[in-house]
C-alpha cells in the first residue's frame, strides 16, 4: 500500500506540469521541492554606467570582437572543393598575401546609419575561388546585420584575382575560402583618419606603387644564372671571337607564368638563340609584378635578358 501511495503521489506531481526536484525518496516518504517559473527578488531603479569616450569605445569593441571570434564555429581559411585533392599552394593576393581579413577591413565603407548609432558586429563570408583566382558563389555564413552583408558581398565581388590554388603537380584547382570580418565603428573611424593623413603625406613624396616581377627574390642574376647553367654550345663556332651576346625578351603574365619569349637581338648563331628560348620557356613560375595602389593587383611585365656565349678556349 505504501508503495502504491508513493506512485500515485509521484504521478500527480508530474501530471501537474510543474517543475520539481525530488529531495528524498524512501519506502515511506516522498519529499519534493517545487521550482517556480519566475522569481522576483525586488523592484528598484537600476543605474548603469557606460564609458562613451573614444578609448572606451575602442576597448569595448576589442572585447566584443574577442567574444565573437571565440564563439565563431566556422573554419576559416582555404579548403579544397574536391576533397580528394590536396592543396600544395594556397591562394595569395597582391598586397594582402594570405590574410584577406586585412583587405575587407581596409577597404570597407561602413554603413552610414549603423556608424552613426555605433552599431558593431561581424560577418563570416565563404566563397569559392576558380582557377583564374576570382571569387564565385558568395555565401554569408554568419552576420549581425543585413547591411554588413551587403558591404561584404560588394567587397568580395570587387576582389582582384589572386594566385589560385594549386595541387602537388602545380595544376590550378578550385577551392573554398572563408573569412571572418569585424565591423567596429570606432576602429573604422580611426582607420579613415589615418588613411587621410597618409594620403596627404604621399602627395608630398615620390612613391613607387609597384614591385617588379622576379624569378628569385633578392637575386638580380637569378635569370641569367638559370639560363647559363643549362646552356650547352661549342665555343669553336665563335670563330676566334672572345664572346657573342644575345638579348631576349620574356613576357610574364599576372599569374607569374611566361606567356611569350622572343629574340630581341641574335647572338649570331640561330641554334643558340633557339636553345635560349627553349630554356626560358621551361622556367618555373615567377612572382608577378604587384601594384600596391587601392585594392592591390598583380600585373603583366616584360623582362629583357642578355646572354653571353663565351669562348673560354681562346
Amino acid at each position: 500500500r505504501i508503495l502504491l501511495h508513493l506512485q500515485v503521489e509521484f504521478s500527480k506531481v508530474f501530471e501537474s506540469g510543474k517543475n520539481c526536484i525530488i529531495q528524498e525518496l524512501t519506502d515511506s516518504t516522498l519529499t519534493f521541492l517545487y521550482l517556480p517559473e519566475s522569481l522576483t527578488i525586488g523592484v528598484a531603479p537600476v543605474r548603469c554606467t557606460t564609458d562613451n569616450s573614444i578609448q572606451g569605445l575602442r576597448e569595448n569593441e576589442k572585447r566584443l570582437d574577442s567574444i565573437w571570434r571565440k564563439e565563431d564555429i566556422w573554419n576559416k581559411g582555404t579548403a579544397p572543393i574536391n576533397k580528394t585533392q590536396a592543396i600544395k599552394e594556397y591562394p595569395r593576393w597582391a598586397v594582402w598575401d594570405y590574410d584577406l581579413e586585412k583587405y575587407f577591413v581596409s577597404q570597407m565603407k561602413y554603413p552610414k546609419e549603423l556608424l552613426k548609432k555605433n552599431v558593431a558586429g561581424h560577418s563570416v563570408v565563404m566563397f569559392s575561388i576558380d582557377t583564374l583566382g576570382l571569387p564565385r558563389e558568395i555565401n554569408i555564413l554568419t552576420t549581425i546585420h543585413k547591411e554588413f552583408d551587403k558591404e561584404i558581398i560588394r567587397l568580395t565581388k570587387e576582389l582582384p584575382h589572386c594566385l589560385p590554388c594549386r595541387d602537388k603537380n602545380g595544376k590550378r584547382i578550385e577551392c573554398f575560402h572563408t573569412v571572418y570580418v569585424p565591423f567596429l565603428p570606432q576602429h573604422y573611424r580611426d582607420r579613415v583618419k589615418s588613411d587621410s593623413i597618409a594620403e596627404e603625406e604621399l602627395k608630398q613624396s615620390f612613391v613607387e606603387w609597384e614591385t617588379v616581377s622576379y624569378f628569385e627574390k633578392a637575386n638580380p642574376y637569378a635569370v641569367t644564372n638559370y639560363i647559363n647553367e643549362r646552356l650547352t654550345y661549342d665555343p669553336k663556332l665563335l670563330n676566334g671571337k672572345k664572346e657573342a651576346k644575345g638579348i631576349y625578351t620574356i613576357r610574364i603574365d599576372s599569374y607569374g607564368e611566361i606567356i611569350k619569349v622572343e629574340t630581341l637581338r641574335s647572338c649570331g648563331i640561330p641554334e643558340w638563340d633557339k636553345q635560349v628560348l627553349q630554356i626560358i620557356k621551361g622556367m618555373p613560375r615567377w612572382t608577378p609584378t604587384i601594384n600596391y595602389y587601392g585594392k592591390g593587383e598583380y600585373h603583366n611585365s616584360v623582362w629583357t635578358v642578355p646572354v653571353l656565349f663565351k669562348n673560354d678556349n681562346r
